[in-house]
């Protein structure tokens, strides 16, 4: 790397800082879109820049730069400082302060910088042609993408923090419609991985297809309470939902139902809500937070119990706690604020296909709009959404119904959850949160 943190620390203090943090992040980042088995568009970026972060007298200031002359640098330097000047002193605002070890984690592989674009393109028109191809009942498909992306991040503070790592993912997802006389149906699915031999392009475009299907000839049922079962992509943006509700940003500024609920039970003893930076499968992994605390697993709901909020050093300090390494920034240009990393529902040992076949009369959620949108309240919990799937008679799937709507309360919710299956599964389309199948065994399903 050309630039030199440490003497760039020296430079800030010297300057009028007491305290420095220097984030400093390259990137690259590649999406392809096909259509009808051409390519629509091809987009690469490289981005680089870096972060700075001021104290002084117990107020921060911030300024970044990707213009990296000693000129610009300084002139960075000297704004973030001058923004520490004006801003209201916050006695919590401060860098972590450890002498940390961290865990060395396989979050990179170098395949995947050395693969051909020609072969990116090739995975998303292999997932196209697969899903056409699938049945006569799939009539388009709508759109088809390919992303990659290749990130290094170095963290530097004046409390002598020098740390790296080097991270990479890639992914394919794409929607479908299917068509049966009037009737329209979409389906999605989607593969990642950290090199593309780890994606499944064939397969992805027979399960959107099937997705699709599944859902053709979809009715209305009538208004009652029933058991419902979530995909794990449903389920995964509940635990996005949650996962908001359960920093301790939002309890501290009183946005949370989990607000007075810690040590209490919140959830069924089967549930365990975890958030753990160091899971390699997960989509968010990385040694250390954006302030280089140490990533670790971090139990919220154990056993059914509210155990542990999610913290940075600015609200660790403000509760008196260990930060449990949930700094996230989007990038150099921002500053960090708490927030999940790998957020998901324990798995339990159940096939999904028991869970189903165990229902008597009940609903199989295939989809919901709205909730992460504002379908639920983070401060009373309720939620209502609209939601398609297919409805369970006797442990079959009968047929498909749509035009529906679930609602409940999310605790209510985590407390009614009796059955886990063994398949969890993230989802990159809304970040790093995942869930098993599972089954709420009553919820208010308003039809006809």
């Amino acid at each position: 790397m050309s630039l030199d943190l440490k003497e760039l620390i020296t430079k800030a203090q010297q300057l009028g800082a007491e305290d420095v943090e220097l984030y400093y992040e390259t990137s690259t980042t590649n999406d392809i879109e096909v259509y009808q088995g051409e390519v629509e568009s091809l987009e690469a970026a490289h981005a680089k820049g870096l972060g700075i972060r001021i104290f002084v007298d117990d107020k921060m200031g911030f300024a970044y730069t990707a213009n990296f002359n000693q000129d610009a640098l300084e002139e960075a330097i000297k704004e973030a400082i001058a923004n520490a000047e004006v801003a209201t002193p916050d006695q919590y605002r401060t860098l972590p302060k450890g002498d940390y070890q961290y865990q060395q984690l396989d979050i990179y592989d170098p395949a995947l910088e050395k693969s051909e674009v020609e072969d990116k393109i090739a995975i998303a028109l292999e997932m196209e042609e697969a899903a056409l191809n699938y049945s006569d009942q799939i009539d388009a498909v709508l759109s088809t993408n390919y992303g990659d992306f290749v990130a290094e991040v170095t963290i530097a503070n004046s409390n002598g923090l020098y740390e790296s790592y080097k991270t990479n993912d890639c992914y394919a997802y794409l929607y479908v419609k299917a068509s049966q006389g009037d009737d329209q149906q979409t389906g999605i699915a989607l593969s990642y991985g950290r090199s593309l031999a780890e994606l499944t392009p064939t397969a992805t475009g027979e399960e959107a297809a099937q997705n699709a299907i599944e859902l053709l000839g979809a009715k209305q049922v009538e208004s009652q309470k029933a058991p419902v079962v979530f995909t794990s992509k449903v389920g995964s943006m509940f635990m996005y939902v949650l996962a908001q509700a359960l920093t301790a940003e939002a309890v501290q500024k009183g946005r949370s139902l989990f607000a007075d609920k810690l040590d209490q039970t919140v959830a069924a003893e089967n549930v365990n809500l975890i958030d753990n930076g160091l899971l390699e499968e997960g989509l968010a992994t990385a040694p250390f937070d954006s302030e280089g605390v140490p990533a670790s697993p971090t139990d919220i709901i154990k056993d059914g119990v509210l155990t542990n909020y999610l913290y940075d050093t600015y609200t660790a300090n403000k509760d008196g706690v260990e930060s449990t390494g949930n700094a996230e920034r989007g990038s150099y240009r921002g500053i960090p604020g708490v927030s999940p990393s790998n957020f998901y529902l324990a798995p339990g040992d159940q096939d999904p296909e028991d869970i189903i076949s165990g229902v008597d009369n009940g609903f199989y959620v295939h989809k919901v709009s709205g909730l992460v949108t504002g379908g639920a309240n983070p401060i009373s919990g309720d939620f209502s959404v609209g939601a398609t799937g297919q409805w369970i008679e006797d442990g079959e799937i009968k047929g498909a119904v749509s035009e529906i709507t679930i609602a409940g309360n999310l605790i209510d919710f985590l407390k009614d959850i009796d059955q886990l299956g063994n398949d969890l599964k993230f989802n990159p389309l809304i970040g790093s949160f995942a869930t098993p199948t599972f089954r709420v065994k009553e919820l208010a399903i308003s039809g006809s």
